[in-house]
């Protein structure tokens, strides 16, 4: 990427007054697809105005707090825009985060990256050692360069893979620190009489965890849904949290009990070189999650747990099933995994590991359960399939999937 040159203009002002006097004009009931894009794409650059506009008022009252007891930024933030308590925390850690990262500020004035860049350098500020912190903060044009041209979602990856290379020779430590900082709490909410809990943990028990619920509740759940599902999104929360009872309870009615030793498994997709040497410019390592797990620590669980092959031939173990079964097996779950980090629709972020196999050619119309006929989707793009008529094709040599929507034209990868 060349220099990033992003200076604030009073031709830029006055695009956005533009593009707010055209919004204001707008009939929305009778905007068609390409029109709602337009609009989408002016309102993202009036809200990223008035995001710069807001740090610049709170970096002010902080300037003003400094000076003045009696003036508390958390407080007039609550007190005069109707923000909750962690709103108001939010806008101070992005002061602190443009405070740092200059390049970034110039970039949000000109509507160049979004509030949501801003607020994943601040969460990850968080999790930085002294050191890897002192280092990125010298990097403040190519954090802003990166951002420029990433979503949000590319964006928080690029930067925990740089995180990653950086912090190489010292991830056994941060490993460490993330397992002392590991917790969890749970309390009764006393509107809803719900009991609820939070928590986090480290990177290796956390992957553990989830594997072995998401194990259980394949089990569980497969042949049989509870009467007590909801549809759509909600389903996986409901499903992971009746998992997670049976987990603790170790049986459910009617349902053998979950042995208290039974392995969770977990695939790991990662390129050869790296496990042999370490982390390299072109590293390629996932688990189907967020979660980022040292190259030592995937070393040390590939010698103590079963190994996992991920076969992405008719070599091995038996990918495909044809008719013979609805359901993927576990071995292509595995396979379309390590194929398809995230939900195989273009542009979508949500993990593989929240996704589920579907068949291209639907199974109740003759299509069989084999890998090129199968691709995981999120709930949200399984509804859009069955339910709004999308139609998808699959091109089996590099698992590209396009998307023709109803009325419209291919969507592009």
């Amino acid at each position: 990427m060349g220099a990033l040159q992003l200076v604030p203009s009073q031709d830029h002002t006055t695009s956005v007054r533009q593009s707010l006097r055209e919004l204001l004009l707008l009939e929305v009931a009778m905007l068609n697809t390409e029109g709602l894009r337009r609009a989408l794409k002016k309102l993202s650059e009036v809200q990223a105005w008035v995001d710069s506009f807001h740090v610049q008022l709170t970096r002010r009252l902080q300037e003003i707090s400094a000076v003045s007891q009696g003036v508390l930024p958390e407080q007039v933030l609550t007190s005069a825009s109707g923000m909750t308590r962690s709103d108001a925390r939010r806008e101070l850690q992005r002061v602190e985060v443009l405070n740092e990262f200059p390049q970034l500020e110039s970039a949000l004035q000109v509507g160049a990256v979004s509030s949501a860049h801003i607020d994943i350098v601040a969460r990850n500020m968080n999790s930085w050692s002294s050191e890897e912190r002192a280092h990125i903060s010298q990097q403040s044009e190519w954090l802003a360069n990166v951002a420029t041209h990433s979503t949000p979602d590319n964006f928080s990856r690029a930067m925990k893979q740089a995180v990653i290379r950086l912090s190489s020779h010292n991830e056994l430590e941060r490993l460490e620190q993330q397992r002392r900082k590991t917790w969890l709490r749970h309390w009764v909410d006393r509107d809803s009489g719900m009991v609820c809990m939070h928590g986090e943990f480290d990177p290796e028990s956390g992957l553990s965890f989830v594997g072995k619920l998401q194990q259980v509740v394949d089990r569980l759940f497969h042949e049989r849904t509870p009467s007590t599902c909801p549809d759509g999104e909600a389903r996986a929360r409901h499903l992971n949290a009746l998992g997670l009872i049976a987990l603790v309870h170790q049986a459910t009615d009617g349902i053998n009990h979950v042995s208290p030793h039974q392995r969770a498994e977990i695939s790991v997709v990662i390129d050869y070189r790296t496990l042999i040497e370490g982390v390299h410019q072109d590293t390629v390592m996932h688990t189907g999650t967020d979660v980022n797990i040292p190259i030592s620590t995937i070393r040390r669980m590939a010698c103590e747990a079963k190994i996992i092959p991920v076969v992405l031939s008719s070599a091995g173990a038996v990918l495909d099933l044809g008719r013979a079964s609805r359901l993927a097996s576990r071995q292509q779950r595995q396979a379309l995994e390590a194929m398809h980090p995230t939900c195989a629709i273009p542009q979508c972020q949500v993990p593989v590991g929240q996704c589920q196999p579907h068949h291209l050619t639907f199974w109740n119309s003759g299509g069989p359960t084999d890998l090129n006929n199968l691709i995981p989707l999120c709930a949200t793009h399984h509804r859009c399939v069955h339910e709004g008529g999308w139609k998808l094709s699959l091109n089996t040599e590099t698992r590209q999937v396009m998307v023709r929507q109803p009325g419209s034209n291919t969507l592009p990868p």
